[in-house]
């Protein structure tokens, strides 16, 4: 994708990223929190995440709600580009202006919906392939996305509840009413893409104008490049 503000993952990290060896259940209709116990059986893909530098984000942040979208049909896709049991990584510094992010969110009696973190870039190459608009998506000529390095999120915000709020669009609808300053009459919507916004911001993160959804981390950080196949993951076909 191009430079931030326009679009989906900003851009890449380019020459300071350090090159290395190069990551969740069944969708249901109500966010969940993912535990470190109902990845027991995928022991070896956390062990290697956390080699490569991608923390499980569950395992640090308990009390924020992960419904990945790309291991589900809702999505930009149609498809799944994860599998049923992908687990939700980040880089440790994304992980602690999260943490951040959350504290802000629930002071005002909300709390933060992951939709996406890492992506495997072998899930980046499926998307850019359904997509095919530099707008939107990194194109592989250009680089990956910023979420193949685990340095940005998709969120969202969730009430007390747990129930997702109203935002401008829904996820992944690549249209105008997705942008970040949303300009519309609705103060609801207004306000709550307003908190998201502003928390994701003071936490350190960065937001771009085509995405309400998507936040990344603007300084330079020192990464890994991460295959799906390193980590021991099966991606759909």
């Amino acid at each position: 994708m191009k430079s931030p503000p326009q679009s989906r993952s900003s851009g890449h990290p380019g020459s300071w990223i350090l090159s290395g060896i190069l990551v969740t259940f069944l969708f249901t209709a109500c966010a969940f929190t993912e535990t470190e116990s109902q990845f027991g059986r995928d022991a070896t893909v956390l062990e290697n995440a956390q080699k490569y530098g991608l923390v499980h984000v569950p395992s640090k942040l308990p009390d924020v709600k992960i419904d990945l979208r790309y291991r589900t049909s809702q999505n930009a896709t149609g498809k799944p580009l994860y599998p049923p049991n992908m687990p939700c990584l980040l880089h440790p510094t994304a992980v602690e202006r999260l943490s951040k992010a959350q504290r802000i969110v629930k002071k005002q009696g909300y709390g933060i919906l992951i939709l996406d973190a890492w992506r495997p870039p072998e899930s980046h190459q499926a998307l850019w392939k359904a997509v095919q608009d530099p707008q939107w998506v990194v194109p592989p000529s250009d680089g990956l996305s910023l979420h193949c390095y685990g340095l940005a999120v998709d969120v969202t915000l969730v009430d007390a509840n747990g129930r997702e709020v109203r935002m401008p669009s829904g996820f992944d609808e690549f249209s105008e009413r997705a942008k970040s300053n949303y300009q519309g009459s609705d103060p609801e919507v207004r306000k709550n893409v307003t908190i998201l916004r502003e928390a994701m911001t003071k936490a350190g993160f960065r937001g771009i104008q085509d995405e309400w959804w998507h936040f990344d981390l603007p300084q330079k950080i020192r990464v890994y490049k991460v295959t799906a196949s390193t980590l021991g993951l099966y991606l759909p076909q």
